[in-house]
């Protein structure tokens, strides 16, 4: 199978190919962490890039499929993991940070180049990874754009009816019961995080199943 996914925010590519293919073995993978979530025509030419059988959005990158849904090719599998509608908690569609708590994280990145944040959302995510591999992250201005996405992108529930949508039950990001009151096809993972290794386990059963 080839899979196209789209990296969550502050992601390393490399992990997150790593962790699609304990679940998805012999497929090939690309990652893609988009520069400037909101261009469309980075979206494009990512997304022709490298055609695939399946196309997946963990986290910010959820709401990054949502926003380019139109470029993907209409016979291909859509699915999205933690998925997000509206990030902040304001909007009332499943997110549970405060715009406040977000304004906070961006001004912290634009301060300086300390890794503590960073090193703290893992920590909240339960997402274990080499801590060298921050060193393969995106630039600061790169991140700081990621977050002004999710503060100001929403997403249409009327819009994401063809797309598989997968979520846990204990996401410190997200309220999986609105979530799935607002997207009726979404499967909740009983005992998962946000963190993406038993959401793509779940995926990938769901997939064979189907």
């Amino acid at each position: 199978m080839r899979i196209t996914a789209i990296s969550g925010w502050a992601i390393p590519t490399e992990w997150f190919s790593e962790q699609i293919g304990k679940y998805f073995v012999n497929s090939e993978i690309n990652v893609i962490y988009p520069s400037n979530p909101f261009d469309i025509e980075e979206a494009r030419k990512k997304i022709n890039e490298k055609p695939a059988d399946l196309y997946l959005g963990y986290s910010l990158g959820s709401l990054w499929m949502f926003r380019h849904r139109e470029l993907f090719p209409k016979k291909s599998i859509k699915a999205v993991l933690a998925p997000i509608l509206a990030f902040t908690k304001e909007h009332d569609m499943g997110g549970k940070t405060t715009s406040s708590q977000l304004n906070y994280l961006i001004k912290m990145l634009k301060r300086s180049d300390d890794e503590n944040p960073l090193v703290d959302f893992y920590s909240s995510c339960d997402i274990p990874f080499p801590r060298i591999l921050l060193k393969t992250l995106p630039s600061r201005s790169i991140l700081i754009r990621g977050l002004e996405f999710l503060q100001s992108v929403i997403a249409s529930k009327n819009l994401v009816f063809d797309f598989k949508v997968i979520i846990g039950d204990n996401d410190i990001f997200l309220d999986a019961i609105k979530l799935k009151n607002l997207i009726p096809q979404t499967e909740i993972v009983s005992g998962a995080g946000h963190a993406p290794d038993k959401l793509l386990s779940k995926l990938a059963q769901t997939i064979n199943n189907s």
